[in-house]
């Protein structure tokens, strides 16, 4: 596999189509419908669909040149005169960090910013190259961040030298490597290609645990699923239900299909993150048969089944078999808070078939 690279501008997509009556969706309406459109000029056996986090990318020489990412202007790249030797294509990337995790996970224990990627990573430049990174917010802790050239004791740059799809392992660089402020941004120099992250953290010695637990939750694969629930009753008051958590079609190969279970609710796709659990509630006429009460949680992962079967009972049988079901991204907590579902869909149990006689004759 190798990337495919053809920078195209919309005259380019004019001329090959030359003439063509077809009217072609803008870039904006194939985003809403999820489809990428390849522009290519040769015509390779395979082309894989991959998501990533933005990257820029070009042909930098010997002359050198700035690198500036189109997600987070500030964040830059700029190679001197001879800091590379021949004509390469360089990667710069940007991951926003958004405040509202780094509280969920850390509180205010730190702040973070964008992480930035140079690629291709762990080459080494004969000059140095200067990166920009906006700082992180100012941390909670009741210090303002007065950056403004003064020694910065809880200002830390991390650095990660690991290569290809490894997760990062961060190492605290602060020590070995001059940091400049100017306008709400830092500025460093490195001989070598890699990912840098800036941390703002009064604990100093807890920063690189920090960073990596955070971490950990930024690096989870969003995917986009459709939740599906089938449902056999057994008698008048309970039901087998099976929910599933879907990344494509597979939802019309399920054993359910032959064993009499009949499809009650599809929801529209939906964003769930990758070996992520997702917890049940039930609400309504419905109640989950559970062992001493039980939260119903199953995991995510894309292109499996991703399967949880439970049995339900009517509440009332006088009233009609239905509810709600939510997902939820976290446990049932004892206060009662509400929580945002990532999905709520409504159900009604199919009726009991009871065996005629002439299905058992049948038989």
């Amino acid at each position: 596999w190798k990337e495919h690279q053809y920078d195209s501008k919309h005259e380019n997509l004019l001329e090959i189509l030359n003439g063509m009556n077809e009217e072609l969706d803008s870039v904006e309406e194939l985003e809403k419908k999820r489809i990428c459109r390849i522009i290519t000029k040769d015509f390779p056996q395979y082309f894989a669909v991959v998501s990533r986090i933005k990257q820029e990318s070009n042909q930098i020489g010997p002359e050198g040149g700035i690198l500036s990412s189109t997600t987070l202007p500030r964040v830059q790249a700029a190679f001197p005169e001879g800091a590379l030797t021949k004509r390469i294509r360089v990667g710069l990337q940007a991951q926003p960090v958004q405040d509202e995790m780094v509280k969920k996970i850390l509180g205010n224990k730190a702040t973070f910013s964008p992480i930035v990627t140079v690629e291709p990573r762990r080459r080494k430049f004969h000059k140095p190259i200067t990166m920009t990174i906006p700082v992180p917010p100012p941390s909670g802790e009741g210090v303002t961040n007065g950056y403004k050239g003064d020694t910065t004791p809880s200002l830390r740059l991390l650095c990660s030298i690991t290569g290809g799809t490894s997760p990062a392992q961060w190492e605290d660089i602060t020590g070995t490597t001059p940091l400049t402020f100017v306008n709400d941004c830092v500025s460093f120099t490195t001989n070598v290609s890699a990912r840098f992250w800036l941390a703002d953290c009064h604990q100093v010695l807890e920063t690189v645990g920090l960073a990596t637990q955070l971490y950990r939750e930024l690096i989870c694969v969003p995917y986009m699923a459709k939740f599906v629930i089938f449902a056999k009753t057994n008698d008048a008051v309970e039901s087998n239900l099976r929910c599933f958590c879907m990344t494509d079609d597979k939802v019309d190969k399920t054993l359910e299909q032959q064993e009499n279970f009949e499809e009650v609710a599809r929801s529209k796709d939906i964003e769930v993150l990758e070996g992520k659990p997702i917890y049940v509630d039930c609400y309504g006429n419905l109640a989950p048969l559970t062992k001493g009460g039980q939260q119903l949680v199953f995991n995510f992962y894309a292109f499996k089944e991703n399967r949880l079967p439970f049995s339900i009972k009517i509440r009332d049988t006088s009233q009609e078999p239905c509810g709600r079901l939510s997902f939820l991204k976290e446990p049932k907590t004892t206060k009662g808070l509400p929580q945002m579902a990532v999905c709520n869909l409504n159900i009604t149990l199919p009726a009991h078939k009871k065996e005629t006689e002439s299905d058992q004759d049948d038989e």
